[in-house]
C-alpha cells in the first residue's frame, strides 16, 4: 500500500515537473499575419499576453518573437484589424488570419505636433496610405494624391518633368499671397520655395518671358513615403497659426522596424508614347488645300509633309532604381534608402535626373526613457529645361514654333537646318541651339531627442535645417535665325540661388485618465523658424563664336561669358530674413469613447508683420460625437460607425514677400538707388475664420464607409499691393483690406469593399467636392490681371479681381459672332464672362484582385469652369495663314474671314470640364522566389491614358502663370509644355 502510494506521488511530481518544464520552456516563434483574402498585414502588434514582450509584423506580414513560453498566448492587434488571441501550444510557427476593417477608425493619423486615432479626430483630416497612392510616372509626392482627397485640387502646371503644381485646399484663400498649402515633412515645416534659380528671359531683353518654376518637393523620394495627411479645417490646421489658412499637407516617411534586417529593391522603365491629347493643326495636304482655297502665295507650298508636333518629341527610356535597407531591435531601428532616376521629358532635350538618399534612425536609451530620432535627406537634381515660357510675346516659344511651322517645308536641307520659313524659327533648330540646365543640391536634416520626465509627461526637442543651392546655365546659339536679340549674337546666362531654413521646436506632451471614463491629453510647445533666400543672374550677348551652324563648336557661351561684347552686370536679390516665433498648445478630452473635444491655440510673432502687429493669435475648437458607441447603436449589425463633427477656428496667411512691412530700396546701376517698397507698421496677416460640420459613417463592419462635410471660410484683412501715389517714389506698399473672401462648399467621399474574398476582391472609392468662391465688400478699384500674350493683343488682360465676383473672374470683351463679311464682332467694353475656378472636383478609383493578379484605375476630373485658350487666340488663328504659317483645324474649318483680325475676347473661353484616367496599373504578386527572394511583384502602369473633354487645347488641366504685378491668374492656356501619355514596366522584391 505504501509502495503504491509513493509510486502515485512520484508520478504526480513528474507530471507537475513536466508541465512546469513545458510551461517554462522558452523558444522563438515566427509566423505570418494575413487578412481573410491572404494579403499580408504589416504593422500588426504581436505580444505575449500578460507580459511586455512584443514585436510587430513587417510589410510582408512576417514577425519573429523571442523568449516565448511554450504555453504562452499570443495577441495580434493593430490599426485596421480585429484583435485575436492564439495559444502557442509549444509550436515555433504561429500564423494568424485576421478580420480587417476597410474604413478603419483606429488607423493613426498625423496631425500637428502629434498623432491621433481617426475615431478621435474632431477636425476634417484626410489620410492616404502608401498602398493607395497613384502609380505610374511620379516625379514629386503631390502627384501621389491627385484625385484621392475631396476638396484637394492639384493642377500640374506643365508637362516638364519636375514642374511646380498648383495646389488648392477648399478654394482660393487669398488675392495675392501664395495659395499653396504648408508642407510638413516628419514634423518639419518647409519654406515652400525651391533652390532652383528662377530665370526671366524677358528681363534680359529677349522676347520669351519666364520659364515655369520647379516643384519644391522634388527631393522627397515617393518610395520613402508611408502616408500623407491633409489637414483641411481650422480644428486640424489652426495649430500652425499664421501659416495654416491654405491647409496643411503632412508627409510621413517610412521608418525602420525591429524585425531583423531587410533589403528592398525596385526598378521601373518607362517611355512616353505620345500626346495625351494632341493639338489639332493642319497636315501637309490640308495646308496646301487651305492655300488654294484662299488664293494665297503659292511659294508657301512646299513638297514635303512633316508633323512638327511629333518631331519635337522623344521616346527615350525613363529609368528608376530604388534600394532600401532597414532593420534593428526594440531599442534601435534604422532605415537607409537610395533613389536614382532618369526621367526623360516628352520634348527632346528635356529631362529630370534625381539622386536621393535618406537615412533615418530611432534609438532608445536609459531603459527607454530617452529616445533619439534623426532623419537625413540628401538630394541632387539636374533639370534640362526646354524653351517653353509662360508669357512669350510675339516671339513665341518652342511650342508655338511647332504649331505654326509650315507642314510642307522640310526641317533640314542638304544636312543643315532650314532656318528661314516665313519668320517661324525651325523648332528642331531651336531645340539644338537652346541649352538650359539647372543643378540643385538639397539637404534636409532633423534630429530630435525625447525624454520621459514622468510617467505621463514627455519632453521633445527637434532641430531641423533645410539647405539648398542651385546653379543654372542658359545658352542660346547665335547661329539660330529668326529670333530677335539672339540671331547673329548668341546669349548666355549664369544664375545662382540659395535657400536655407531652420526650425527649433520644444514640446511637452501629457496624457492621463482624469476619471475611469475621461481621458485627457495635451501638448504645449515653442517653435522658432527662420528662412533666407537669394538669387543672382549674370548674362551676356554678342559672342563671336557659334554664329553659323556650319562652323559651330560644342562649347557653351557660359563657359566664357567674358568673350561677349555686351556684358550685363550681375543682378542679385536677397530677401530680408524671415523669422517666426511661436507658442502653441492643444488639449483633447475623450469621454467614454463617445464624446470628444479638442481646443488649440497658437500665437505667432513674425518679422514679416508691421511694428504695431508683431503677434497674431489663432484659436480653434472642435467636437465629435461618436453616435455608434451609444447604447442604442452599440450592437447594431448594419451601422458600424456614425459620428458627428463640428469645428470652428481661425487660421492665418502670411505668405507675402519678406520685408513687405519695411522700407526697401533697389539698386539698378552704380550710384542709382530708388525706393521700391513703402513701410507699413500696421501690416498684419490675413485671417481666415472657418466653420466645419462633418458626418463620418460606416456600414456592415465598415465595408462601406465615408464622410460628408460642409464648410464656410471667411478670409479678412486681405493682403493687398498698392502703388504709391505721386509725387511719392515709384514704389509699392502693402496694406490689409477690410474685404471678405468667402469660400463655402460641400465635400463627399465614399469607399466600399464591394467584394472581399480570398480569391477575388473589389474595392472602390469616389469623392466629389463643391466650392463657391466670392469676394465681398471689396472697395478698391477693379484690378486686372492674367496677361494675354501673342501678336495682335499687346497689353491685353483677361481676368479681374473685384467686388461680388469670384477671384480671377474672366473679364473680357464679349464675342458677338460674325458680320456679313465673316469678320468677328467684339464688344467695346469688357464684361464678366466666366469663372475660371472649378465648381466641382472629383476622383474615382477601383482596385480588383484575382488571386495574385490585381488591377487598379484612378480617375480625376473637374466640372463647371472656363479656360481661356490663348493659344487659339494668337498662335493658331486663321489670319496667320497669310504669312505662311500653320493654323488649327478648328480655325481652318470655320467660316471666319482670313482678314478677320486678332483680338482678345470671350470667343476663346472654352468649357474646361474633364475626366481623366490618371493611371491604370496591372500587377502580379509572384511571391517568394527560392530561399532568399521574397514577395516578388511585377507591374505595368499607364499614366495620363486618356481625357474626356470639350477643351481644344493640349490639356484642360493647365495653369500657365500669367500673373500681372504679382496678382495671380487662373486657368489660362498658352503654348504650354504638353502632357504626355506614358507607360511604365517594373518589378520589386525584398531579401
Amino acid at each position: 500500500m505504501l509502495l503504491a502510494t509513493m509510486r502515485k506521488l512520484a508520478m504526480l511530481c513528474m507530471a507537475i515537473f513536466g508541465f512546469t518544464a513545458f510551461a517554462l520552456a522558452q523558444t522563438t516563434v515566427t509566423g505570418t499575419v494575413t487578412d481573410k483574402k491572404g494579403e499580408p498585414q504589416g504593422g500588426v502588434t504581436v505580444s505575449v499576453k500578460g507580459s511586455k514582450n512584443a514585436t510587430s509584423t513587417n510589410n510582408q506580414g512576417v514577425y519573429t518573437l523571442s523568449n516565448v513560453a511554450a504555453d504562452a498566448v499570443l495577441t495580434f492587434s493593430g490599426a485596421g484589424v480585429t484583435a485575436q488571441s492564439i495559444s502557442v501550444g509549444g509550436r515555433t510557427a504561429v500564423n494568424a488570419e485576421l478580420e480587417t476593417s476597410v474604413g478603419n477608425l483606429n488607423e493613426v493619423v498625423v496631425v500637428g505636433y502629434g498623432t491621433a486615432r481617426r475615431k478621435d479626430l474632431t477636425g476634417s483630416v484626410a489620410s492616404v496610405k502608401s498602398k493607395d497612392f497613384n502609380q505610374g510616372v511620379i516625379a514629386s509626392p503631390d502627384q501621389l494624391l491627385t484625385g484621392k482627397v475631396p476638396g484637394l485640387e492639384i493642377t500640374t502646371n506643365s508637362g516638364q518633368p519636375g514642374a511646380a503644381t498648383t495646389i488648392k485646399i477648399r478654394g482660393n484663400n487669398s488675392l495675392r499671397a501664395n495659395n499653396n498649402p504648408l508642407y510638413v515633412i516628419d514634423g518639419v515645416p518647409l519654406d515652400g520655395r525651391t533652390a532652383r534659380p528662377s530665370l526671366n528671359l524677358g528681363s534680359a531683353g529677349l522676347d520669351f518671358g519666364a520659364t515655369p518654376e520647379s516643384n519644391p518637393l522634388l527631393y522627397v523620394n515617393p518610395n520613402d513615403i508611408a502616408q500623407i495627411d491633409v489637414l483641411k479645417d481650422a480644428s486640424a490646421a489652426a495649430i500652425y497659426g499664421s501659416r495654416g489658412a491654405n491647409g496643411i499637407i503632412v508627409i510621413t516617411t517610412k521608418k525602420g522596424t525591429a524585425i531583423g534586417t531587410k533589403l528592398e529593391f525596385g526598378t521601373s522603365f518607362g517611355v512616353n508614347i505620345g500626346y495625351m491629347k494632341k493639338y489639332k493643326i493642319l497636315s501637309g495636304n490640308e495646308y496646301r488645300q487651305a492655300l488654294q482655297k484662299y488664293n494665297l502665295n503659292a511659294s508657301f507650298a512646299g513638297d514635303a509633309s512633316v508633323d512638327a508636333l511629333n518631331e519635337i518629341t522623344q521616346k527615350s527610356i525613363t529609368q528608376n532604381y530604388s534600394l532600401a535597407l532597414s532593420g534593428g531591435s526594440e531599442n534601435g531601428k534604422f532605415r537607409v534608402s537610395f533613389l536614382g532616376s532618369s526621367n526623360k521629358g516628352f520634348l527632346k532635350k528635356t529631362s529630370l535626373d534625381k539622386y536621393l538618399g535618406n537615412f533615418s534612425g530611432q534609438y532608445k536609451f536609459l531603459d527607454k526613457r530617452l529616445s533619439v530620432d534623426f532623419n537625413l535627406i540628401a538630394g541632387h537634381t539636374s533639370e534640362n529645361i526646354g524653351l517653353v515660357t509662360n508669357n512669350a510675346n510675339a516671339g513665341g516659344n518652342l511650342i508655338s514654333y511647332a504649331l505654326t511651322w509650315n507642314p510642307t517645308k522640310a526641317f533640314k536641307k542638304d544636312g543643315l537646318y532650314n532656318l528661314l520659313s516665313n519668320s517661324v524659327p525651325n523648332p528642331l533648330a531651336v531645340i539644338d541651339a537652346y541649352d538650359d540646365v539647372a543643378n540643385v543640391n538639397v539637404f534636409l536634416g532633423n534630429i530630435s531627442a525625447g525624454y520621459k520626465l514622468a510617467k505621463r509627461l514627455d519632453y521633445k526637442f527637434l532641430f531641423a535645417i533645410n539647405h539648398g543651392t542651385g546653379q543654372r546655365n542658359t545658352n542660346i546659339g547665335g547661329w539660330l535665325d529668326g529670333i530677335e536679340g539672339v540671331s547673329g549674337s548668341g546669349f548666355g546666362a549664369i544664375s545662382n540661388s540659395t535657400l536655407t531654413s531652420q526650425t527649433f521646436t520644444h514640446t511637452l506632451n501629457y496624457r492621463t485618465n482624469l476619471t475611469s471614463n475621461l481621458i485627457f491629453d495635451a501638448v504645449a510647445g515653442y517653435e522658432y523658424w527662420k528662412t533666407d533666400f537669394s538669387n543672382s543672374t549674370l548674362s551676356a550677348s554678342g559672342f563671336n563664336t557659334n554664329l553659323n551652324q556650319v562652323t559651330k563648336i560644342p562649347v557653351l557661351y557660359t563657359s566664357f561669358l567674358q568673350n561677349a561684347s555686351v556684358q550685363r552686370p550681375l543682378t542679385k536679390s536677397v530677401d530680408p530674413k524671415t523669422e517666426i516665433q511661436s507658442y502653441f498648445g492643444r488639449v483633447n478630452f475623450n469621454l467614454s469613447d463617445k464624446y470628444y473635444l479638442t481646443a488649440t491655440f497658437r500665437a505667432d510673432g513674425s518679422n514679416k508683420f508691421g511694428a504695431n502687429n508683431k503677434y497674431g493669435y489663432f484659436p480653434s475648437l472642435g467636437a465629435r460625437w461618436l453616435i455608434s458607441n451609444e447604447y442604442f447603436l452599440k450592437s447594431n449589425a448594419v451601422i458600424s460607425n456614425i459620428a458627428l463633427r463640428a469645428s470652428w477656428g481661425i487660421t492665418g496667411n502670411q505668405e507675402f514677400p519678406a520685408g513687405a512691412s519695411l522700407e526697401q530700396f533697389s539698386s539698378t546701376a552704380f550710384n542709382n538707388i530708388g525706393q521700391t517698397n513703402v513701410a507699413n507698421p500696421n501690416l498684419k496677416w490675413e485671417k481666415t475664420n472657418q466653420v466645419n460640420i462633418g458626418l463620418d459613417f460606416g456600414f456592415i463592419k465598415n465595408r462601406i464607409y465615408g464622410s460628408l462635410d460642409y464648410y464656410r471660410k471667411n478670409t479678412t484683412d486681405l493682403l493687398f499691393q498698392n502703388t504709391a501715389i505721386q509725387p511719392a517714389p515709384a514704389s509699392i506698399y502693402f496694406i490689409n483690406l477690410p474685404a471678405n473672401l468667402i469660400n463655402s462648399g460641400i465635400e463627399f467621399a465614399i469607399g466600399a469593399a464591394i467584394v472581399s474574398k480570398k480569391s477575388f476582391s473589389w474595392d472602390a472609392g469616389f469623392n466629389i467636392a463643391y466650392n463657391k468662391n466670392l469676394l465681398k465688400n471689396f472697395s478698391q478699384a477693379l484690378i486686372q490681371t492674367a496677361t494675354i500674350n501673342g501678336p495682335g493683343v499687346s497689353g491685353a488682360l483677361g481676368q479681374a479681381i473685384t467686388d461680388n465676383q469670384p477671384v480671377n473672374v474672366f473679364y473680357l470683351k464679349e464675342f458677338k459672332g460674325f458680320d456679313s463679311d465673316n469678320k468677328q464682332i467684339v464688344g467695346n467694353s469688357p464684361a464678366f464672362v466666366g469663372d475660371p475656378n472649378p465648381k466641382f472636383i472629383l476622383g474615382f478609383s477601383n482596385t480588383l484582385k484575382f488571386d495574385k493578379l490585381s488591377f487598379s484605375m484612378n480617375f480625376n476630373g473637374a466640372l463647371d469652369y472656363k479656360i481661356y485658350n490663348n493659344t487659339a487666340n494668337t498662335v493658331t488663328n486663321k489670319g496667320i495663314l497669310k504669312s505662311g504659317r500653320n493654323i488649327s483645324l478648328d480655325a481652318a474649318n470655320s467660316t471666319e474671314s482670313i482678314n478677320s483680325g486678332v483680338e482678345a475676347s470671350s470667343r476663346y473661353l472654352e468649357n474646361g470640364a474633364y475626366l481623366k484616367l490618371r493611371n491604370a496599373t496591372i500587377s502580379y504578386a509572384v511571391g517568394d522566389l527560392g530561399k532568399f527572394v521574397k514577395s516578388f511583384n511585377a507591374f505595368i502602369s499607364g499614366t495620363n491614358i486618356f481625357v474626356i473633354t470639350k477643351f481644344t487645347g493640349f490639356d484642360p488641366e493647365v495653369n500657365v502663370d500669367k500673373n500681372r504685378n504679382s496678382y495671380p491668374s487662373r486657368n489660362i492656356e498658352y503654348i504650354p509644355y504638353p502632357t504626355p501619355r506614358a507607360i511604365t514596366f517594373g518589378f520589386n522584391f525584398s531579401l
